[in-house]
C-alpha cells in the first residue's frame, strides 16, 4: 500500500488536498495514465480539512465564478472533487481541485463518456451561510489539465439526499440510489442520452399490489 498524499498537502493548483474522501473513480488516461477523481464529504464548517486553510485564507486564489456556492466570500461550502494524474510508475503526476463549491459529496458514479458525477448528500437550504439550495449532482469531467469543472447543478436528476448513479452504456438511463430513512430509487432519463444537464424525466420505484402507507 503506497500513500501516495495526506490531507493538508500543497497540490498543483496552490489549493490544499482537502480532507474527508469518499467514492472516487478512475479513468484511462493519455499515454498510460490513470486519473483518479475522488469526492470530498466536507460542509462549510469543515475548514481545518478545506482546500483553502483553516482560515480560508486561499479562498481568493479561486475564481468567485469557479463556486458552485461562495457563501458569500465568508463561508464557501468546502465539497467537491479532486483530480490526480497517476504516472505509469504509480507516482503523483499532479492533483488538483476540480469541482469547488459543493457539500457533502458522498458517492457518484462514472460515465461511459468519461466524467464522474458526484452526487450531495444533503437538502440543505439556502440560509445566512448559503446562497445556494443543495441536494444535486454534478458533472466532472476526467482531465489531466488542471481546471475546475462547471459547477452546473444537474437539477433534473432530481433534488435529494443522493448517494450513488450507475449509467447504462446502452440507453444512457442513469439509476440513482438515496440515504435517508425512507429512501427511494430513481431512474433519470434524459431527452438527449450523455446530455444529463439538459431536459428529462425523474421517476421513482414502486411496488404493486402493496397497500399504500
Amino acid at each position: 500500500y503506497r500513500v501516495l498524499s495526506r490531507t493538508g498537502d500543497e497540490m498543483d493548483d496552490g489549493l490544499l488536498l482537502p480532507g474527508a474522501p469518499d467514492a472516487m473513480a478512475t479513468f484511462a488516461g493519455p499515454e498510460g495514465r490513470t486519473l483518479l477523481v475522488r469526492n470530498h464529504e466536507l460542509t462549510a464548517g469543515a475548514r481545518a480539512a478545506g482546500a483553502f486553510g483553516e482560515n480560508n485564507q486561499r479562498l481568493s486564489q479561486v475564481p468567485k465564478e469557479d463556486f458552485y456556492d461562495w457563501g458569500r466570500g465568508q463561508a464557501p461550502s468546502l465539497g467537491g472533487t479532486s483530480t490526480v494524474v497517476i504516472a505509469p510508475d504509480g507516482s503523483i503526476e499532479k492533483q488538483y481541485l476540480s469541482l469547488v463549491g459543493t457539500i457533502r459529496n458522498c458517492a457518484g458514479g462514472s460515465t461511459p463518456w468519461g466524467s464522474w458525477i458526484t452526487c450531495e448528500e444533503t437538502i440543505q437550504l439556502a440560509d445566512d451561510s448559503h446562497e445556494k439550495n443543495h441536494g444535486y449532482n454534478f458533472e466532472v469531467p476526467a482531465r489531466t489539465d488542471i481546471g475546475r469543472a462547471a459547477p452546473v447543478p444537474l437539477k433534473s436528476m432530481g433534488r435529494f439526499n443522493h448517494e450513488a448513479v450507475a449509467v447504462d452504456p446502452q440507453s444512457g438511463i442513469v439509476y440513482q440510489t438515496e440515504d435517508t430513512g425512507d429512501s427511494l430509487i430513481y431512474r433519470y432519463i434524459p431527452n438527449q442520452p450523455g446530455k444529463l444537464a439538459g431536459d428529462g424525466r425523474l421517476q421513482s420505484a414502486g411496488a404493486a399490489g402493496l397497500p399504500q402507507v
